[in-house]
């Protein structure tokens, strides 16, 4: 009888150390659940990160931007040649895509950082090729400059707006008039149509006919560089070269300038408009990029001033 009890205290014990281990390990199951390890919570934090990054990409604008080589420091493999001569070479501009989505009415301006960001800024040309779709910027603020442009051309004509009487100089002109004439429709379909002799402007009405022999708009005569700067919201320069090898103010319409007027450096030489950097960046400007800029490539520069 004593035996039988023993055997079953010892089974009872046993039961009862057993529930109680079993007890144990749910009770430690339950607080490690509840007390998540630090791989989860950065797993969680790297999703999150991600997940942003990926929000702020694709909401960047559609047109894509310049992350071409430096012509300052990888100069352009221009020919051989003397100073003012130029060698025709066959070149055909691609077709520029239609900006997607662009509207007069909601397109806002691209934001542009024009220096790189650090604690140290190096003064230089900010030169960077591009492609060609990136040529010509407009977006929901080209009303105003429309306006302002035609205001400035009506109140100060040929102060404002120029060509040399040199052919070569003209024929320049013409040949950049033209080839928004091309570009624009291309780019800006919303905007501008082509017409057999020239473009017409959708929002204004204008009709502009780009024949070297004709140059009008709505039937009026005007310069070449005048009926450029009514397509566009920027101003327009052309430096031609030389034969001293000099790059000149030649055609230009600058009509929305905040510190310089065209009348005042008309037919100057490049180094003598930018006197105040002409020791530091003359002789990359004009030897490095100028001269070996090549026909079948865009440049584009992109710089800031400090206004007080």
């Amino acid at each position: 009888m004593t035996a039988h009890l023993e055997h079953a205290n010892r089974r009872i014990s046993s039961h009862l150390t057993t529930d109680g281990m079993d007890s144990f390990k749910a009770g430690s199951l339950i607080q490690t659940i509840s007390q998540p390890k630090p791989f989860f919570v950065y797993l969680v934090l790297f999703s999150t990160v991600l997940i942003y990054l990926l929000h702020r990409h694709r909401s960047r604008p559609t047109t894509p931007r310049s992350r071409s080589p430096d012509p300052e420091k990888k100069p352009l493999a221009a020919p051989v040649r003397a100073p003012g001569t130029w060698t025709p070479v066959p070149f055909t501009r691609p077709s520029a895509p239609a900006y997607p989505e662009w509207s007069i009415e909601t397109t806002k301006p691209l934001p542009y950082r024009p220096f790189r960001h650090g604690p140290k800024y190096n003064i230089t040309l900010g030169l960077r090729t591009m492609d060609w779709d990136e040529w010509i910027e407009l977006d929901n603020e080209y009303p105003r400059y429309h306006a302002d442009k035609a205001r400035r051309i009506a109140e100060r004509g040929d102060k404002c707006c120029r060509t040399d009487a040199d052919p070569r100089v003209f024929d320049g002109a013409v040949e950049l008039l033209e080839e928004l004439a091309s570009y624009l429709p291309q780019r800006y379909p919303s905007l501008f149509s082509a017409t057999d002799n020239g473009i017409r402007n959708l929002f204004s009405g204008e009709v502009f006919d780009v024949r070297k022999e004709v140059l009008t708009v709505n039937g009026r005569r005007e310069d070449p560089m005048t009926l450029a700067a009514r397509l566009v919201q920027d101003d327009l320069a052309i430096m031609f070269e030389r034969s001293d090898g000099g790059y000149y103010l030649s055609a230009g319409a600058i009509l929305l300038a905040g510190f310089w007027r065209l009348e005042d450096k008309f037919g100057m030489a490049l180094s003598e408009i930018h006197t105040t950097y002409v020791n530091r960046l003359g002789t990359s400007i004009q030897g490095c990029v100028l001269t070996s800029i090549v026909a079948t490539c865009l440049v584009s520069r992109r710089n800031w001033r400090r206004a007080c």
